[in-house]
């Protein structure tokens, strides 16, 4: 898309709730427990702004909507270390 006379590449990301504090505290903050949060909560930004991609699954036998936080420890490190995982379509 062209913003201000410059090409941009932009993405649509979903944003969710903030973590669930309760939890967040008991399990010394390890554990975001989030809600999703629909298409009001939809948001376009421009792709050089996104830093992390997680998966967000769901709790078995939690509440519909309710998902927690995924992130693979070290993918920073391994990254800046010039140890990119190989993406293959699926």
């Amino acid at each position: 898309m062209i913003v201000k006379s410059e090409e941009r590449t932009l993405a649509l990301v979903s944003l969710y709730s903030l973590p669930d504090q309760n939890i967040l505290t008991e399990s010394h903050n390890t554990l975001w427990i989030c809600t999703y949060q629909g298409n009001q909560a939809l948001k376009v930004v421009d792709v050089k702004t996104i830093t992390a991609v997680v998966l967000l699954p769901c709790l078995p036998g939690a509440l519909e909507g309710t998902h927690f936080l995924v992130e693979k420890p070290g993918l920073d490190v391994a990254h800046m270390g010039g140890q990119d995982e190989a993406l293959t379509e699926e």
